[in-house]
Protein backbone atom coordinates (compact mmCIF):
# COMPACT_ATOMS: atom_id res chain seq x y z
CA UNK A 1 0.00 0.00 0.00
CA UNK A 2 2.94 2.74 0.72
CA UNK A 3 4.68 1.72 -2.62
CA UNK A 4 1.14 2.53 -3.80
CA UNK A 5 0.38 5.95 -2.67
CA UNK A 6 4.53 6.93 -3.36
CA UNK A 7 3.84 5.83 -7.06
CA UNK A 8 1.11 9.18 -7.11
CA UNK A 9 1.96 12.36 -8.59
CA UNK A 10 3.59 13.86 -5.79
CA UNK A 11 0.80 17.17 -6.46
CA UNK A 12 -1.63 14.36 -5.96
CA UNK A 13 -0.19 13.83 -2.62
CA UNK A 14 0.17 17.03 -1.75
CA UNK A 15 -3.68 17.36 -2.32
CA UNK A 16 -4.26 15.02 0.38
CA UNK A 17 -2.55 16.47 2.43
CA UNK A 18 -4.01 19.74 2.43
CA UNK A 19 -7.56 17.71 2.48
CA UNK A 20 -6.31 15.77 5.58
CA UNK A 21 -5.61 19.23 7.21
CA UNK A 22 -8.85 21.00 5.97
CA UNK A 23 -10.67 18.03 7.65
CA UNK A 24 -9.47 18.60 11.16
CA UNK A 25 -6.61 15.59 10.58
CA UNK A 26 -3.21 17.62 10.98
CA UNK A 27 -1.27 15.14 12.68
CA UNK A 28 -1.77 12.57 9.35
CA UNK A 29 0.59 14.37 7.96
CA UNK A 30 3.30 13.81 10.97
CA UNK A 31 2.61 10.15 10.57
CA UNK A 32 2.69 9.88 6.81
CA UNK A 33 6.26 11.99 6.94
CA UNK A 34 7.29 8.87 8.99
CA UNK A 35 6.91 6.27 7.17
CA UNK A 36 9.64 6.62 4.61
CA UNK A 37 12.25 9.30 4.11
CA UNK A 38 10.22 10.16 0.79
CA UNK A 39 7.57 11.38 2.44
CA UNK A 40 9.43 12.99 4.86
CA UNK A 41 11.46 14.43 2.17
CA UNK A 42 8.42 15.35 -0.15
CA UNK A 43 6.36 16.94 3.41
CA UNK A 44 9.47 19.33 5.39
CA UNK A 45 12.21 19.34 2.86
CA UNK A 46 10.39 20.98 -0.38
CA UNK A 47 12.61 23.61 -2.13
CA UNK A 48 9.49 26.37 -1.32
CA UNK A 49 6.59 26.57 0.91
CA UNK A 50 3.83 25.86 -1.43
CA UNK A 51 2.53 22.91 0.55
CA UNK A 52 2.73 24.28 4.09
CA UNK A 53 1.29 27.56 2.66
CA UNK A 54 -2.08 25.80 1.51
CA UNK A 55 -2.42 23.58 4.72
CA UNK A 56 -1.49 26.25 6.86
CA UNK A 57 -4.76 28.47 4.61
CA UNK A 58 -7.16 25.56 5.37
CA UNK A 59 -7.31 26.19 8.73
CA UNK A 60 -6.10 30.11 9.55
CA UNK A 61 -6.70 33.52 7.81
CA UNK A 62 -4.07 34.58 5.37
CA UNK A 63 -1.34 36.92 7.32
CA UNK A 64 -0.56 38.98 4.66
CA UNK A 65 -2.90 41.31 4.80
CA UNK A 66 -2.54 41.96 8.19
CA UNK A 67 1.30 42.12 7.93
CA UNK A 68 0.81 44.07 4.92
CA UNK A 69 -0.53 46.44 7.11
CA UNK A 70 1.99 45.97 9.71
CA UNK A 71 5.24 46.40 7.41
CA UNK A 72 3.24 50.20 6.15
CA UNK A 73 3.00 50.98 9.51
CA UNK A 74 6.68 50.62 10.03
CA UNK A 75 8.17 51.88 6.84
CA UNK A 76 9.35 48.83 5.49
CA UNK A 77 11.52 48.39 8.65
CA UNK A 78 10.39 45.43 10.69
CA UNK A 79 11.14 41.93 9.45
CA UNK A 80 7.77 40.79 8.88
CA UNK A 81 8.49 37.78 6.45
CA UNK A 82 6.08 34.81 7.58
CA UNK A 83 6.87 31.16 8.06
CA UNK A 84 4.04 29.01 6.99
CA UNK A 85 5.64 25.48 8.35
CA UNK A 86 6.35 26.81 11.57
CA UNK A 87 3.66 28.80 12.24
CA UNK A 88 1.20 26.19 11.47
CA UNK A 89 2.87 23.49 13.75
CA UNK A 90 3.40 26.13 16.46
CA UNK A 91 -0.57 26.71 16.60
CA UNK A 92 -1.37 23.14 16.06
CA UNK A 93 1.04 22.24 18.95
CA UNK A 94 -0.52 24.91 20.68
CA UNK A 95 -4.02 23.88 20.60
CA UNK A 96 -2.95 20.65 21.48
CA UNK A 97 -1.41 21.17 24.24
CA UNK A 98 -4.23 23.68 25.78
CA UNK A 99 -6.72 20.70 24.94
CA UNK A 100 -4.80 17.88 26.26
CA UNK A 101 -2.47 19.59 28.88
CA UNK A 102 0.77 17.86 29.18
CA UNK A 103 2.84 16.58 32.05
CA UNK A 104 6.20 17.95 31.30
CA UNK A 105 7.57 21.02 30.13
CA UNK A 106 10.49 19.68 27.86
CA UNK A 107 11.77 22.19 25.30
CA UNK A 108 10.96 21.51 21.77
CA UNK A 109 13.76 21.38 19.36
CA UNK A 110 13.52 23.59 16.40
CA UNK A 111 14.90 21.11 14.08
CA UNK A 112 11.26 18.86 15.52
CA UNK A 113 8.71 18.10 12.73
CA UNK A 114 6.13 16.08 14.64
CA UNK A 115 3.05 17.21 15.85
CA UNK A 116 2.05 15.49 18.89
CA UNK A 117 4.87 16.21 21.23
CA UNK A 118 4.90 18.79 24.30
CA UNK A 119 5.89 22.79 23.31
CA UNK A 120 6.97 24.91 26.30
CA UNK A 121 4.57 27.71 27.92
CA UNK A 122 6.32 30.34 25.92
CA UNK A 123 5.27 28.50 22.33
CA UNK A 124 1.74 28.76 23.43
CA UNK A 125 1.75 32.48 24.27
CA UNK A 126 3.89 32.89 21.13
CA UNK A 127 1.52 31.01 18.87
CA UNK A 128 -1.67 32.24 20.14
CA UNK A 129 -0.34 36.34 19.80
CA UNK A 130 0.93 35.38 16.16
CA UNK A 131 -3.02 34.25 15.72
CA UNK A 132 -3.99 37.29 17.15
CA UNK A 133 -1.54 39.42 14.98
CA UNK A 134 -2.42 37.90 11.81
CA UNK A 135 -6.19 37.73 11.80
CA UNK A 136 -7.87 39.22 8.48
CA UNK A 137 -8.14 43.28 9.39
CA UNK A 138 -11.53 44.44 9.98
CA UNK A 139 -13.08 45.37 6.27
CA UNK A 140 -13.23 48.65 5.24
CA UNK A 141 -16.70 48.72 3.12
CA UNK A 142 -18.46 51.63 3.34
CA UNK A 143 -21.47 49.72 3.45
CA UNK A 144 -20.71 48.48 7.46
CA UNK A 145 -18.99 52.17 8.29
CA UNK A 146 -21.67 53.86 6.80
CA UNK A 147 -25.04 52.25 8.14
CA UNK A 148 -23.62 51.16 11.36
CA UNK A 149 -20.81 53.45 12.52
CA UNK A 150 -22.73 56.73 12.44
CA UNK A 151 -26.41 56.54 13.50
CA UNK A 152 -26.89 58.99 16.02
CA UNK A 153 -30.28 61.16 16.47
CA UNK A 154 -30.26 65.39 15.62
CA UNK A 155 -29.17 67.40 18.82
CA UNK A 156 -28.42 71.19 19.12
CA UNK A 157 -26.36 70.60 21.86
CA UNK A 158 -22.21 70.98 21.40
CA UNK A 159 -22.01 68.45 23.60
CA UNK A 160 -24.18 66.02 21.59
CA UNK A 161 -21.47 63.78 19.24
CA UNK A 162 -20.24 63.07 23.39
CA UNK A 163 -23.42 62.29 25.26
CA UNK A 164 -25.25 60.90 21.55
CA UNK A 165 -23.06 58.64 21.01
CA UNK A 166 -23.07 54.51 21.98
CA UNK A 167 -21.43 53.40 25.07
CA UNK A 168 -19.32 50.53 23.45
CA UNK A 169 -17.98 50.42 20.34
CA UNK A 170 -20.22 49.90 17.18
CA UNK A 171 -18.20 46.61 16.56
CA UNK A 172 -19.79 45.14 19.64
CA UNK A 173 -23.35 45.56 18.81
CA UNK A 174 -22.79 44.30 15.22
CA UNK A 175 -21.89 41.05 16.84
CA UNK A 176 -24.91 41.11 19.16
CA UNK A 177 -26.65 41.27 15.89
CA UNK A 178 -25.02 38.11 14.74
CA UNK A 179 -23.01 39.95 11.96
CA UNK A 180 -20.06 38.20 12.27
CA UNK A 181 -20.36 36.04 9.50
CA UNK A 182 -19.66 39.12 7.07
CA UNK A 183 -16.32 39.88 8.77
CA UNK A 184 -14.88 36.99 6.93
CA UNK A 185 -12.26 35.57 10.15
CA UNK A 186 -11.54 32.07 10.55
CA UNK A 187 -8.71 32.79 12.96
CA UNK A 188 -11.67 34.21 15.25
CA UNK A 189 -13.57 31.40 16.03
CA UNK A 190 -10.68 28.75 16.09
CA UNK A 191 -9.56 31.29 18.70
CA UNK A 192 -12.38 31.43 20.59
CA UNK A 193 -13.31 27.80 20.38
CA UNK A 194 -9.79 27.03 22.26
CA UNK A 195 -10.37 30.20 24.78
CA UNK A 196 -13.46 28.60 25.73
CA UNK A 197 -11.02 25.90 27.49
CA UNK A 198 -8.53 28.39 29.10
CA UNK A 199 -5.13 28.96 28.67
CA UNK A 200 -2.03 26.93 29.99
CA UNK A 201 -3.02 26.23 33.89
CA UNK A 202 0.72 26.67 34.67
CA UNK A 203 0.61 30.48 33.30
CA UNK A 204 -3.64 31.23 35.01
CA UNK A 205 -2.35 30.36 38.38
CA UNK A 206 0.06 32.97 38.29
CA UNK A 207 -3.34 35.40 38.21
CA UNK A 208 -4.56 34.36 41.28
CA UNK A 209 -3.87 36.20 44.89
CA UNK A 210 -4.03 33.57 47.21
CA UNK A 211 -6.02 30.71 45.06
CA UNK A 212 -3.28 27.82 44.92
CA UNK A 213 -3.31 25.13 42.25
CA UNK A 214 -0.77 22.51 41.80
CA UNK A 215 0.36 21.68 37.82
CA UNK A 216 1.86 18.37 37.27
CA UNK A 217 4.94 18.39 35.34
CA UNK A 218 5.70 21.75 36.59
CA UNK A 219 7.66 23.71 39.82
CA UNK A 220 5.16 24.58 43.04
CA UNK A 221 3.46 28.10 43.20
CA UNK A 222 2.34 29.80 46.13
CA UNK A 223 0.24 33.18 45.54
CA UNK A 224 0.98 36.06 47.47
CA UNK A 225 -0.32 39.60 47.14
CA UNK A 226 2.59 41.21 46.13
CA UNK A 227 3.33 43.06 43.06
CA UNK A 228 4.75 41.11 39.83
CA UNK A 229 8.48 40.48 40.87
CA UNK A 230 8.32 37.18 39.69
CA UNK A 231 8.07 38.02 36.15
CA UNK A 232 10.97 40.64 36.20
CA UNK A 233 12.92 40.05 33.33
CA UNK A 234 10.60 37.24 31.91
CA UNK A 235 10.02 37.07 28.32
CA UNK A 236 6.95 34.52 28.96
CA UNK A 237 5.53 36.77 31.53
CA UNK A 238 5.11 39.74 29.42
CA UNK A 239 3.77 37.67 26.54
CA UNK A 240 1.35 35.75 29.18
CA UNK A 241 0.14 39.12 30.49
CA UNK A 242 0.32 40.88 26.54
CA UNK A 243 -2.03 37.87 26.00
CA UNK A 244 -4.29 38.54 29.18
CA UNK A 245 -4.97 42.04 27.88
CA UNK A 246 -6.58 40.76 24.84
CA UNK A 247 -8.33 38.42 26.31
CA UNK A 248 -9.59 39.02 29.98
CA UNK A 249 -9.12 36.48 32.98
CA UNK A 250 -10.01 33.41 31.88
CA UNK A 251 -10.64 31.12 34.83
CA UNK A 252 -9.05 27.54 34.45
CA UNK A 253 -11.68 25.17 33.28
CA UNK A 254 -13.34 22.13 35.58
CA UNK A 255 -12.94 18.85 33.09
CA UNK A 256 -16.46 18.16 31.81
CA UNK A 257 -17.54 14.27 30.93
CA UNK A 258 -15.72 15.01 27.17
CA UNK A 259 -12.29 15.88 28.47
CA UNK A 260 -9.58 14.00 30.77
CA UNK A 261 -8.82 15.21 34.24
CA UNK A 262 -6.89 18.19 34.42
CA UNK A 263 -3.38 17.64 35.75
CA UNK A 264 -4.72 20.20 38.69
CA UNK A 265 -4.96 20.19 42.51
CA UNK A 266 -6.76 23.04 44.22
CA UNK A 267 -6.20 23.94 48.22
CA UNK A 268 -9.35 25.46 48.40
CA UNK A 269 -12.15 23.46 46.88
CA UNK A 270 -14.90 26.44 47.58
CA UNK A 271 -12.78 28.57 45.20
CA UNK A 272 -12.49 26.31 42.14
CA UNK A 273 -15.21 27.91 40.84
CA UNK A 274 -14.65 30.44 37.68
CA UNK A 275 -17.05 33.29 39.85
CA UNK A 276 -14.02 32.07 42.90
CA UNK A 277 -11.00 32.52 41.08
CA UNK A 278 -12.47 35.91 38.99
CA UNK A 279 -12.60 36.87 42.06
CA UNK A 280 -9.38 36.07 43.71
CA UNK A 281 -7.66 37.43 39.80
CA UNK A 282 -9.73 40.94 41.04
CA UNK A 283 -7.84 40.95 44.09
CA UNK A 284 -4.11 40.85 42.38
CA UNK A 285 -4.80 43.08 39.97
CA UNK A 286 -5.97 45.70 42.39
CA UNK A 287 -3.21 45.20 44.35
CA UNK A 288 -0.96 45.87 41.20
CA UNK A 289 -2.91 49.26 39.46
CA UNK A 290 -3.05 50.94 42.89
CA UNK A 291 0.31 50.28 43.89
CA UNK A 292 1.79 53.59 44.25
CA UNK A 293 5.42 52.61 44.81
CA UNK A 294 4.92 51.76 41.03
CA UNK A 295 4.93 55.01 39.54
CA UNK A 296 8.27 57.02 38.77
CA UNK A 297 10.29 59.12 36.33
CA UNK A 298 12.44 55.24 34.71
CA UNK A 299 8.69 54.67 33.54
CA UNK A 300 7.40 58.16 31.76
CA UNK A 301 4.92 58.01 34.81
CA UNK A 302 2.77 55.06 32.63
CA UNK A 303 2.46 51.19 32.31
CA UNK A 304 5.91 50.56 30.61
CA UNK A 305 8.67 48.78 31.98
CA UNK A 306 11.40 51.10 33.12
CA UNK A 307 14.09 52.35 31.51
CA UNK A 308 17.45 52.32 33.17
CA UNK A 309 19.97 55.49 33.08
CA UNK A 310 23.08 56.12 35.41
CA UNK A 311 21.84 59.10 37.54
CA UNK A 312 25.39 59.60 39.21
CA UNK A 313 24.56 63.76 38.39
CA UNK A 314 22.65 64.33 41.97
CA UNK A 315 21.79 63.02 44.63
CA UNK A 316 18.30 62.79 44.73
CA UNK A 317 18.31 61.60 41.26
CA UNK A 318 20.61 58.47 42.80
CA UNK A 319 17.69 58.36 45.22
CA UNK A 320 15.37 57.79 42.79
CA UNK A 321 17.09 54.99 40.57
CA UNK A 322 17.43 52.96 43.97
CA UNK A 323 13.62 53.30 44.58
CA UNK A 324 12.49 52.37 41.38
CA UNK A 325 15.26 49.43 41.59
CA UNK A 326 13.15 48.45 44.75
CA UNK A 327 9.98 49.70 43.66
CA UNK A 328 8.71 45.72 42.70
CA UNK A 329 10.94 44.00 46.00
CA UNK A 330 8.00 42.00 47.74
CA UNK A 331 8.59 43.09 51.36
CA UNK A 332 5.00 42.27 52.83
CA UNK A 333 6.35 41.11 55.81
CA UNK A 334 6.49 44.65 57.14
CA UNK A 335 2.90 45.87 55.56
CA UNK A 336 2.61 47.91 58.53
CA UNK A 337 5.94 49.83 58.23
CA UNK A 338 5.56 49.65 54.43
CA UNK A 339 2.63 51.21 54.95
CA UNK A 340 4.13 54.53 57.24
CA UNK A 341 6.50 54.94 54.84
CA UNK A 342 4.28 55.22 51.86
CA UNK A 343 2.45 57.44 53.84
CA UNK A 344 5.42 59.64 54.71
CA UNK A 345 6.78 59.41 51.39
CA UNK A 346 3.20 60.57 49.55
CA UNK A 347 2.16 63.08 52.34
CA UNK A 348 5.12 64.75 53.33
CA UNK A 349 7.26 65.24 50.29
CA UNK A 350 4.77 67.14 48.22
CA UNK A 351 6.74 68.52 45.17
CA UNK A 352 8.01 67.59 41.60
CA UNK A 353 9.98 64.46 41.07
CA UNK A 354 12.32 65.75 38.41
CA UNK A 355 12.61 63.31 34.95
CA UNK A 356 15.22 61.26 34.34
CA UNK A 357 18.73 62.71 32.00
CA UNK A 358 19.06 62.37 29.66
CA UNK A 359 14.98 62.85 28.43
CA UNK A 360 13.75 58.99 27.85
CA UNK A 361 13.46 58.49 24.18
CA UNK A 362 9.72 57.06 22.95
CA UNK A 363 11.34 54.59 20.94
CA UNK A 364 12.86 53.49 24.56
CA UNK A 365 9.67 52.72 25.58
CA UNK A 366 7.98 49.41 25.93
CA UNK A 367 4.80 48.69 27.61
CA UNK A 368 4.75 46.66 30.85
CA UNK A 369 1.80 43.77 30.07
CA UNK A 370 1.58 42.71 33.88
CA UNK A 371 0.66 45.92 34.74
CA UNK A 372 -1.93 46.43 31.86
CA UNK A 373 -3.37 43.16 31.90
CA UNK A 374 -4.11 43.91 35.65
CA UNK A 375 -5.69 47.30 34.12
CA UNK A 376 -8.20 45.37 32.02
CA UNK A 377 -8.88 42.77 34.83
CA UNK A 378 -9.93 45.77 37.18
CA UNK A 379 -12.07 47.85 34.59
CA UNK A 380 -13.34 44.90 33.31
CA UNK A 381 -14.47 43.46 36.67
CA UNK A 382 -15.72 46.96 37.59
CA UNK A 383 -17.37 47.72 34.31
CA UNK A 384 -20.27 44.35 34.73
CA UNK A 385 -20.81 45.91 38.51
CA UNK A 386 -21.69 49.27 36.79
CA UNK A 387 -25.74 50.05 37.47
CA UNK A 388 -27.87 51.08 34.91
CA UNK A 389 -28.15 53.55 32.98
CA UNK A 390 -24.28 52.90 32.31
CA UNK A 391 -24.91 49.09 32.59
CA UNK A 392 -23.23 47.04 29.83
CA UNK A 393 -23.20 43.64 31.25
CA UNK A 394 -25.20 42.34 28.05
CA UNK A 395 -23.17 43.67 25.47
CA UNK A 396 -19.54 43.65 27.50
CA UNK A 397 -19.19 39.79 26.32
CA UNK A 398 -18.36 40.55 23.02
CA UNK A 399 -15.53 42.72 24.20
CA UNK A 400 -13.82 39.44 24.61
CA UNK A 401 -14.65 38.71 21.27
CA UNK A 402 -11.44 38.17 19.44
CA UNK A 403 -13.40 40.68 16.31
CA UNK A 404 -12.56 43.66 18.77
CA UNK A 405 -8.70 42.63 18.30
CA UNK A 406 -8.72 42.93 14.66
CA UNK A 407 -6.79 45.62 13.35
CA UNK A 408 -9.14 48.62 11.94
CA UNK A 409 -12.25 47.24 13.88
CA UNK A 410 -12.70 50.88 15.45
CA UNK A 411 -15.01 53.14 13.36
CA UNK A 412 -13.77 55.69 10.63
CA UNK A 413 -10.20 53.93 10.90
CA UNK A 414 -9.98 53.14 7.07
CA UNK A 415 -11.11 56.41 6.26
CA UNK A 416 -7.75 58.13 7.57
CA UNK A 417 -5.85 55.47 5.42
CA UNK A 418 -7.49 56.18 2.13
CA UNK A 419 -6.82 59.43 2.54
CA UNK A 420 -3.22 59.38 3.54
CA UNK A 421 -0.74 61.79 1.79
CA UNK A 422 1.76 60.41 -0.38
CA UNK A 423 5.46 59.72 -0.14
CA UNK A 424 6.45 63.15 -1.65
CA UNK A 425 4.28 64.98 0.89
CA UNK A 426 6.08 63.96 3.80
CA UNK A 427 8.96 65.39 2.75
CA UNK A 428 11.88 66.17 5.29
CA UNK A 429 12.61 68.97 3.61
CA UNK A 430 9.67 70.86 3.75
CA UNK A 431 8.48 73.81 5.21
CA UNK A 432 6.93 72.61 7.92
CA UNK A 433 9.48 69.69 8.44
CA UNK A 434 12.07 72.61 9.05
CA UNK A 435 9.29 74.19 11.84
CA UNK A 436 9.35 70.39 13.42
CA UNK A 437 5.29 69.82 11.88
CA UNK A 438 5.73 67.60 9.03
CA UNK A 439 2.65 66.43 6.58
CA UNK A 440 0.69 62.90 8.34
CA UNK A 441 -2.64 61.71 8.52
CA UNK A 442 -4.28 59.98 11.66
CA UNK A 443 -2.65 56.39 11.04
CA UNK A 444 -4.42 55.61 14.40
CA UNK A 445 -7.74 55.89 14.15
CA UNK A 446 -7.79 58.96 17.09
CA UNK A 447 -9.89 61.40 15.54
CA UNK A 448 -13.68 60.89 17.06
CA UNK A 449 -15.37 60.43 20.41
CA UNK A 450 -14.01 57.82 23.01
CA UNK A 451 -15.56 56.55 26.06
CA UNK A 452 -13.05 55.95 28.82
CA UNK A 453 -13.96 54.20 32.06
CA UNK A 454 -11.84 55.34 34.28
CA UNK A 455 -11.58 53.65 38.12
CA UNK A 456 -9.84 54.96 41.62
CA UNK A 457 -9.79 54.26 45.28
CA UNK A 458 -10.33 56.34 47.93
CA UNK A 459 -6.79 57.82 48.91
CA UNK A 460 -7.63 56.34 52.55
CA UNK A 461 -7.74 52.47 50.79
CA UNK A 462 -5.20 53.45 48.50
CA UNK A 463 -2.46 54.09 51.58
CA UNK A 464 -3.54 51.42 53.33
CA UNK A 465 -2.42 47.97 54.11
CA UNK A 466 -2.20 45.86 51.04
CA UNK A 467 -4.33 43.10 52.91
CA UNK A 468 -7.18 45.43 52.81
CA UNK A 469 -6.81 44.38 49.30
CA UNK A 470 -8.49 40.90 50.62
CA UNK A 471 -11.32 42.30 52.03
CA UNK A 472 -15.02 42.42 49.97
CA UNK A 473 -15.86 45.78 51.30
CA UNK A 474 -13.58 47.33 49.39
CA UNK A 475 -15.12 49.67 47.16
CA UNK A 476 -13.73 51.75 43.52
CA UNK A 477 -15.15 54.50 42.02
CA UNK A 478 -15.96 53.70 38.27
CA UNK A 479 -17.37 56.91 35.14
CA UNK A 480 -17.67 56.26 31.95
CA UNK A 481 -16.89 59.79 30.63
CA UNK A 482 -16.87 60.65 27.09
CA UNK A 483 -14.27 62.54 24.95
CA UNK A 484 -13.98 64.27 22.01
CA UNK A 485 -10.51 63.96 20.27
CA UNK A 486 -9.94 66.56 17.13
CA UNK A 487 -6.31 66.47 15.26
CA UNK A 488 -4.11 69.35 15.49
CA UNK A 489 -0.96 68.72 13.82
CA UNK A 490 1.96 66.23 13.41
CA UNK A 491 5.19 66.30 14.01
CA UNK A 492 8.70 63.93 13.39
CA UNK A 493 9.18 60.95 15.42
CA UNK A 494 12.92 60.38 16.47
CA UNK A 495 14.79 57.85 14.55
CA UNK A 496 16.03 54.95 16.77
CA UNK A 497 19.65 54.26 17.40
CA UNK A 498 20.85 52.01 13.90
CA UNK A 499 17.74 52.62 12.04
CA UNK A 500 17.97 54.38 8.89
CA UNK A 501 13.89 54.95 8.58
CA UNK A 502 12.15 57.16 10.60
CA UNK A 503 8.33 55.77 12.83
CA UNK A 504 5.39 57.23 11.70
CA UNK A 505 4.68 60.92 12.50
CA UNK A 506 3.78 61.63 15.85
CA UNK A 507 -0.22 62.65 16.11
CA UNK A 508 -1.16 65.99 18.71
CA UNK A 509 -4.59 66.32 19.27
CA UNK A 510 -6.99 68.75 21.59
CA UNK A 511 -10.38 67.96 22.58
CA UNK A 512 -12.95 68.20 25.39
CA UNK A 513 -14.19 65.28 28.23
CA UNK A 514 -17.36 65.91 29.93
CA UNK A 515 -18.23 64.62 33.37
CA UNK A 516 -16.18 64.01 36.74
CA UNK A 517 -16.08 62.44 40.26
CA UNK A 518 -18.18 65.79 41.08
CA UNK A 519 -20.48 66.74 38.19
CA UNK A 520 -21.47 64.47 35.04
CA UNK A 521 -21.69 67.74 33.15
CA UNK A 522 -18.15 69.39 34.07
CA UNK A 523 -16.00 69.84 31.29
CA UNK A 524 -12.22 69.62 31.02
CA UNK A 525 -9.80 70.71 28.39
CA UNK A 526 -7.90 67.60 27.05
CA UNK A 527 -4.35 67.83 25.26
CA UNK A 528 -1.74 64.69 23.79
CA UNK A 529 -0.37 62.93 21.70
CA UNK A 530 -0.38 59.45 19.83
CA UNK A 531 3.17 58.04 18.71
CA UNK A 532 5.21 54.57 17.79
CA UNK A 533 7.39 53.71 20.72
CA UNK A 534 9.02 50.07 21.12
CA UNK A 535 8.31 46.56 20.60
CA UNK A 536 5.75 48.19 17.88
CA UNK A 537 2.89 49.49 20.23
CA UNK A 538 1.25 52.69 19.96
CA UNK A 539 1.03 55.12 22.94
CA UNK A 540 -1.50 57.35 23.71
CA UNK A 541 -0.24 60.47 26.05
CA UNK A 542 -2.85 63.05 27.25
CA UNK A 543 -2.93 66.07 29.75
CA UNK A 544 -6.39 66.92 31.25
CA UNK A 545 -7.55 70.62 32.58
CA UNK A 546 -9.14 71.32 36.01
CA UNK A 547 -12.47 72.47 35.43
CA UNK A 548 -13.02 75.65 33.79
CA UNK A 549 -9.21 76.40 34.24
CA UNK A 550 -6.38 75.61 31.81
CA UNK A 551 -4.42 74.46 34.29
CA UNK A 552 -2.91 71.04 33.61
CA UNK A 553 -4.72 68.51 36.35
CA UNK A 554 -4.29 64.74 35.35
CA UNK A 555 -2.35 63.12 32.79
CA UNK A 556 -2.43 60.01 31.59
CA UNK A 557 -0.60 57.20 29.40
CA UNK A 558 -1.77 53.90 27.60
CA UNK A 559 -1.41 51.55 25.40
CA UNK A 560 -3.31 50.05 21.90
CA UNK A 561 -4.30 46.85 22.55
CA UNK A 562 -4.54 44.20 19.78
CA UNK A 563 -3.96 45.91 16.38
CA UNK A 564 -3.83 48.89 15.48
CA UNK A 565 -6.91 50.38 15.18
CA UNK A 566 -8.62 47.73 17.11
CA UNK A 567 -11.87 48.15 18.40
CA UNK A 568 -10.95 46.85 22.13
CA UNK A 569 -9.35 50.17 22.33
CA UNK A 570 -6.13 51.35 24.95
CA UNK A 571 -5.63 50.42 27.99
CA UNK A 572 -3.58 52.88 30.60
CA UNK A 573 -3.25 54.83 33.73
CA UNK A 574 -3.96 58.23 34.74
CA UNK A 575 -2.23 60.35 37.34
CA UNK A 576 -1.39 64.12 38.42
CA UNK A 577 0.09 65.82 35.70
CA UNK A 578 2.65 67.55 37.65
CA UNK A 579 3.77 64.44 38.99
CA UNK A 580 4.49 65.39 42.50
CA UNK A 581 5.09 62.64 45.26
CA UNK A 582 1.61 62.45 47.01
CA UNK A 583 -0.31 61.85 43.23
CA UNK A 584 -2.51 58.75 43.42
CA UNK A 585 -2.93 56.68 39.80
CA UNK A 586 -5.59 53.89 39.01
CA UNK A 587 -6.34 51.93 35.82
CA UNK A 588 -8.75 53.21 32.73
CA UNK A 589 -9.79 51.59 29.76
CA UNK A 590 -10.70 53.74 26.51
CA UNK A 591 -12.61 52.58 23.11
CA UNK A 592 -13.73 54.73 20.25
CA UNK A 593 -17.43 54.59 19.86
CA UNK A 594 -17.73 57.24 16.55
Amino acid sequence: MASAIANLPAELIEAVLIVAAASGNPNSIAALSQTSKFFYELIYCCPDQHLWREIFLTTFDDPRPALNHLTTMSDGHHNLEFNWTREYIDRISAARYIRRPVQTTAPVSSQSKVLDIPVPSLSVVKALLSVITTSLPFPSSPRISLTILNDFPESKSPFAPMTNAPLLPPLLHLLTANYSAMLGSVNVPWLQDLLEIGLPPELTRTLMAKLSFDVQGHAPYQPTLTSASQWDGSVVGQLFHKLVCCTGFIPIAAPDEDMPPLPITCSRPLLYTPEGQSADARTLARRRVYDMRYLGPARMWGPFQPVRRNTTDSPESNHLEILDEDENEDNDEDDDDDDLGLMHFGLMHGHRVPDVDPPIEPYELVPDYVWLASARIVVEANLREMPPPFSASDVLPYMRKMYAMSIGGSPGYWNAWANRPGEGDRSEGSEKSKQGEVEGWDWAGISGVWKRCVCWLDYRDLLSKYSRFLQDDIQEACRIIPIAVRITGYSESRIPPGNATRALPTIHFEGESLGSDHSLTELRKVTGTVSMIGDGAIRWQTVSTAAGSNEPEWSSEAVQIGGPGAAVGFLGMWTGAMHERPDPLGPFWAWKVA
